[in-house]
């Protein structure tokens, strides 16, 4: 093993053995190397700076005017020099002033500076290096996003397993997790929360997520180490009464070793910017020494795989942040006009008239609703609808379809639903 690697695990010895134990191989192994990165930050006061793989002039970077006329308010220093692997420090700061004013029960001392990823997916990627060893455990719910399967099963051999959050007439219950978690015997899991949840577009109340956290806390109790991973893709976008925070929030609340929670949120679905790929991983943690050893095994592992992220996604999103107050007002607007889409589509999926068609889940959140169909196939029905109708869904098993009502205008909504009904009769 690396000394510098060797040397960071010896520091959680002492001061968090139960995150040590959490690590998978590669977590033991992973460090943050002393190279190139490190050694052009040491350098970058000096007068003749040659340390690092840019080019630059007596002005600054060496730019393409055409290339940088697309960014209207940046700076070429924003655009074109590399990124930390950590990300843009001010942003890091940025971001964690935003989600500390989103969840009053949060303090700055109980979790680590936000770590810049390449979006949500990236981050649950790291989380697999850096904490999931083959053979363990991932826990999700039945309707999950299936991406998880990918990252987690097929690239590092762990078993995934399901429990329901749906009971027989399609509303949100807690009693499978409780039973599944009251009935886990093994000494760590990999617990996967995603709320608003993707595919079903739900979010637990208050007293749900109470039920849940309780659940989890009488594992960890029970000597479990869980490592309680919150995928908040679609933070932010509630149209009901839920938990408004983040259940990250309540889960930083439990005192006990045995449980990490690690937040995924980002600019992603929040703010409308698919595309930047922008995203952030935080971890519960007071321990000052665990914070800085595991900040510093991600960076390795982004160092390793990635590099860094996007430096012109990061700097985009670091304005928006400073300069926010009509940002603030555009981006609730998007928010309304879901808002609206939302009611319109939760009026026409349960009408009576169709309750012969589909059986609606619980949803008050996100993007998407989902259905289980009657007497017919879900792959079948969703390429019937290309075909004759020119809809598209997802089929999301051998039961369920997926309809995301955040890209149907308001108006269209009706003759969305109102042609999956006729294309359901046509199969019967």
């Amino acid at each position: 093993m690396n000394p510098l690697a060797q040397n960071l695990n010896n520091q959680l010895v002492d001061d968090c053995p139960e995150i040590l134990s959490m690590l998978s191989t590669l977590g033991q192994s992973m460090y943050y190397p002393k190279g190139i990165l490190s050694q052009s930050a040491d350098a970058k006061k000096t007068k003749y700076n040659a340390t690092i793989g840019m080019a630059t002039n007596k002005d600054g970077k060496m730019y393409a005017d055409t290339l940088f006329d697309v960014y209207n308010h940046l700076s070429p220093d924003d655009v074109f020099p590399y990124a930390p692997p950590q990300g843009l420090e001010a942003l890091r700061d940025l971001w964690q002033d935003k989600m500390l004013k989103e969840n009053p029960d949060l303090s700055k001392e109980t979790i680590s500076r936000p770590i810049v990823t390449n979006a949500l997916t990236h981050g649950l990627s790291l989380i697999a290096d850096l904490f999931v060893e083959s053979g363990d455990t991932i826990l999700v719910p039945t309707h999950n996003w299936g991406n998880y399967k990918l990252i987690y099963e097929t690239r590092h051999s762990a078993n995934i397993e399901t429990y329901s959050i749906f009971n027989h007439e399609g509303h949100y219950t807690t009693n499978d997790l409780v039973t599944t978690l009251d009935n886990y015997n093994q000494d760590k899991v990999v617990l996967i929360l995603n709320y608003p949840n993707n595919p079903t577009g739900y979010t637990p109340n208050k007293d749900e997520v109470t039920t849940i956290v309780s659940a989890i806390r009488s594992l960890a109790e029970k000597g479990t180490k869980v490592i309680a991973v919150v995928d908040d893709a679609y933070y932010g976008l509630f149209y009901e009464d839920v938990y408004r925070q983040s259940i990250f929030t309540a889960l930083n609340q439990i005192e006990s070793n045995n449980i990490l929670p690690i937040r995924l949120d980002g600019a992603t679905k929040e703010f409308f910017a698919w595309g930047l790929r922008v995203g952030f991983l935080t971890f519960g943690l007071s321990n000052h020494t665990a914070k800085e050893v595991l900040e510093a095994k991600v960076k390795g592992l982004i160092r390793s795989n990635i590099s860094s992220g996007p430096m012109p996604s990061q700097s985009a999103i670091k304005y928006v942040l400073e300069h926010h107050d009509q940002f603030d007002k555009e981006i609730q607007q998007n928010i309304d006009t879901l808002q609206q889409r939302y009611e319109v589509t939760k009026s026409v999926v349960y009408d009576d008239k169709y309750k012969n068609h589909w059986q609606a889940y619980d949803f008050n959140s996100g993007y998407f609703m989902a259905v289980k169909v009657n007497g017919v196939n879900p792959e079948e029905l969703r390429t019937h609808l290309i075909n004759e109708y020119s809809i598209g869904i997802i089929a999301l098993n051998d039961s369920d379809i997926r309809i995301a009502f955040s890209c149907i205008e308001k108006d269209d909504i009706p003759h969305v639903f109102e042609s999956i009904a006729k294309a359901i009769d046509d199969l019967k």
